[in-house]
């Protein structure tokens, strides 16, 4: 790994002479521990070695002064990198560590043209945004080394060989400043103080094929995507079998379920622009992260382990920025956490919300923007206790990584069942206003689970009053349960797809079919539409001749055809009294057999309803 900053505050340091010069064959040796290596063969290497013609010898404690034109490697010892913190009533002179550079670590203090232009333009009436001072101080028990390069000797290098100049310019002369604009939750941070995160970053460079991290590794960086390609995958959950166990088989509905729960975790681990991939054996690729991209950055805020992995397909450079590097930032930044942490909430709800996730199914954006505001990250270590049975309910949780156990008091304790991502649980407690009690006990089963709880007031905002029908839905069928009536399944769009999946089985997929064609008739308000629909209900279900015939007694199927034929104008209730009749047959010959199906486990198991 390397590091590379920029130093604003420019030092005239004089000139070394050739006598100092570290042998070529040394050089070779440091140079092949930095990201330059990636895209040198055995004799580019050398050939680029030899720019690198500078020496700075010092000592542990010392203050190093920098040329702002040279770029610096590390060969020996370490050296800090400290600046002034601020203060309540203005700055002080006082030195605060930010990170340290190691052996093979870049220093690169120059600046492009158009960063001194920037830097140097004074606009009248406008402060001018004045860069934090960057310190280099020798650290470490050995002495150290440093071996510089000056741009012309890299600019005559990269003359020679053209293929090289992109990476070693990305490296060497790109302010990484503009870089670090592109991540969002450092949008409007003042240049002075992107000057000094700069300062901590790295280049990391990676070949082709070759894994970033793996899925459950410990996460202490944030990664930005300089060049070339990076996927991310994670393992098939319906081949591990150290995975929470379901409640219930991996049918088709169940495999959806798994996957979407898979995707989800591309909210811990990417950020910015992405493209989602197809699946193959043993493992899900779940996105494809280009030039622009981050991920990564749950890490410089929760410490858990990365819910996927990351591989190169060509050769990359990543931007890293550490844990405890960007812990140090926020000492002179510190409203940057704030941004983070809302950003990656906006970004859960957001993604819980477009992958269906049951309880976020048709809730409107403003309502996901107000979720995302009220809610709060929660982070709980295995065996703890969430909440008791008997408790009063004053929270309700959405599983984002981990997974709970759900238990009772009864019979000497009873294991319900266990929960993962996308599922949640909590709400029956917290929907009434009067001081309502826990019926079960919650225990995280993981060795660590992220939760978003949301209190009873924003609940009751966000939810309850929303006069949502498909949340309704979700509370009736967890009260229910296998008392739930068919009008209770159809109040929930994936409870039609369900029973729909169930019906085709039974041959009888029409009669669903006519029932939603029928709710979407009546939702209609343009009269020349609705009667286009009319049309069409009418020929392909109703009509002798229907395709899809649906059984209907004879004077409802008269009354209709002499309606249609004979009238210019349709009400939205005109097919109501076929609808029930049809609801009646589906209730009477299918919804029994229904209910003993996969297809009805599966659906309860999707909203998160432990059944007995």
């Amino acid at each position: 790994g390397t590091l590379f900053f920029s130093v604003s505050k420019m030092v005239t340091v004089m000139k070394i002479k050739r006598k100092a010069v570290v042998p070529l064959e040394t050089l070779c040796e440091y140079l092949k521990h930095t990201p330059f290596d990636q895209y040198l063969s055995p004799v580019t290497l050398t050939e680029f070695a030899s720019c690198f013609d500078g020496v700075i010898k010092s000592r542990p404690g010392k203050e190093i002064a920098l040329d702002s034109h040279k770029v610096y490697v590390v060969c020996q010892g370490e050296v800090d990198l400290s600046t002034v913190y601020p203060e309540v009533e203005g700055k002080v002179e006082a030195k605060g560590f930010l990170c340290r550079k190691r052996c093979g670590d870049i220093i690169n203090v120059t600046q492009t043209e158009q960063d001194v232009k920037r830097r140097m333009t004074i606009k009248v009436g406008k402060a001018i945004d004045v860069a934090e001072e960057i310190i280099t101080t020798g650290s470490g028990e050995s002495d150290i080394i440093l071996v510089s390069s000056t741009m012309k000797a890299l600019n005559d290098f990269t003359a020679v060989h053209p293929e090289l100049a992109a990476p070693i310019k990305a490296i060497c002369i790109s302010s990484i400043e503009d870089r670090l604009l592109t991540i969002s939750f450092l949008e409007g941070i003042p240049r002075s103080k992107l000057n000094v995160l700069a300062a901590m970053c790295r280049y990391e460079a990676f070949d082709a094929n070759q894994v970033v991290f793996n899925e459950n590794s410990v996460g202490t960086k944030l990664y930005l995507v300089l060049s070339g390609t990076a996927l991310v995958v994670a393992k098939d959950k319906l081949s591990s079998s150290r995975d929470v166990s379901s409640l219930s088989r991996p049918t088709s509905s169940y495999k959806r379920a798994i996957e979407k729960s898979i995707v989800l975790q591309r909210s811990f681990e990417c950020g910015g622009n992405q493209t989602p991939l197809l699946s193959s054996a043993g493992e899900v690729t779940i996105a494809e992260l280009s030039t622009g991209s981050f991920f990564g950055e749950t890490a410089l805020v929760f410490d858990i382990g990365r819910t996927c992995s990351v591989k190169t397909s060509e050769k990359s450079l990543f931007l890293t920025i550490d844990r405890t590097d960007f812990r140090n930032f926020l000492r002179i930044c510190s409203t940057i956490e704030a941004t983070l942490t809302t950003s990656i909430k906006k970004r859960m709800v957001s993604k819980l919300s477009s992958l269906g996730i049951p309880f976020l199914t048709g809730i409107p954006e403003e309502m996901l923007t107000s979720l995302a505001t009220s809610v709060s990250i929660q982070e709980v270590p295995m065996d703890h206790i969430i909440f008791r049975q008997g408790d009063v309910g004053d929270a309700f949780y959405i599983i984002v990584h981990g997974s709970v156990r759900v238990e009772t008091n009864h019979d000497e304790g009873t294991n319900l069942g266990t929960l993962g991502p996308g599922q949640y649980f909590g709400e029956m407690s917290i929907l009434f206003s009067d001081e309502h009690t826990r019926n079960a006990t919650v225990v995280v089963s993981s060795d660590k689970a992220i939760l978003l709880s949301i209190d009873k007031d924003s609940f009751q905002r966000i939810f309850v009053s929303s006069n949502n029908p498909v949340l309704a839905a979700e509370f009736e069928l967890r009260v229910l349960k296998h008392s739930a009536n068919l009008k209770h399944i159809l109040a929930h769009p994936l409870g039609v797809t369900s029973f729909r999946d169930f019906l085709e089985k039974e041959h009888a997929g029409e009669n669903i079919d006519f029932w939603s064609a029928v709710e979407d008739f009546a939702t209609c308000t343009c009269e020349s539409t609705r009667m286009e629909k009319a049309a069409s209900i009418w020929l392909l279900f109703c009509a002798d001749y229907a395709d899809r015939q649906v059984n209907l007694p004879h004077s409802i199927s008269s009354k209709l055809d002499d309606f249609i034929n004979t009238k210019n104008e349709f009400e939205p209730g005109l097919f109501d009294e076929a609808k029930k009749e049809i609801s009646k047959l589906m209730e009477r010959d299918n919804f029994a057999r229904y209910k003993k199906s996969t297809e009805f486990s599966d659906f309860m198991s999707r909203l998160g309803i432990l059944m007995l």
